[in-house]
């Protein structure tokens, strides 16, 4: 899987005081276009078995280190 950058820059959403900006309709659906291959691109990554550990150590690091008292994940 290769990455693969764009030569043109990103569409700025905000002004420089932090105000939005419309997006015409074009840019809009430029950009699910390429949410929606970085989306796929993602789904591509590793095989089913590495998700899951990688699924399990995170579930894990995240009960061994939690921000409240409550547990996230059941055993």
């Amino acid at each position: 899987m290769g990455i693969t950058h764009s030569a043109v820059s990103p569409h700025c959403s905000v002004d420089a005081t932090g105000r939005a900006l419309p997006m015409t309709v074009e840019e809009i659906r430029a950009q699910a276009v390429e949410i929606a291959r970085g989306l796929d691109a993602l789904d591509d990554m590793g095989d089913e078995e590495e998700q899951r550990q990688t699924l399990n150590a995170l579930m894990k690091a995240i009960d061994e280190e939690p921000l409240s008292p409550r547990r996230r994940f059941r055993q």
